[in-house]
């Protein structure tokens, strides 16, 4: 069985299945379970989680949710063949939103992002 490393920059992860009800879903580590490797307390775009996924099961699920999937587009959601890889990608992401980032917030003169 041969595996594919999935990052994920969402908040929460995100769980993924094939629709058919046999295949067990997967759930996709993210931002939130980065923190545990990490000292910083508020997520960053930097935040990313790491999951190991079948390869067989993240091509099918490919297939299925199309090339217009909204997490994969955005970058949000992001495929490398190893650990030392997904590091570079979610690198050249950090400056991509996904629309998960933290609202910027004002109060008087005082703004913090």
């Amino acid at each position: 069985m041969s595996t594919v490393t999935i990052g994920c920059r969402l908040p929460s992860g995100l769980i993924i299945d094939l629709g058919d009800n046999k295949t067990p879903s997967v759930e996709l580590a993210g931002q939130r379970q980065a923190q545990e490797r990490s000292k910083i307390i508020t997520l960053s775009n930097e935040d990313y989680g790491t999951t190991e996924v079948d390869a067989s099961f993240w091509e099918a699920f490919k297939a299925r949710v199309g090339p217009d999937f909204a997490p994969i587009k955005s970058g949000a959601v992001f495929e490398a063949k190893t650990e030392k890889e997904a590091k570079a990608i979610a690198k050249d992401l950090k400056t991509k939103k996904t629309g998960h980032e933290p609202l910027e917030q004002e109060i008087g003169e005082i703004k913090k992002a």
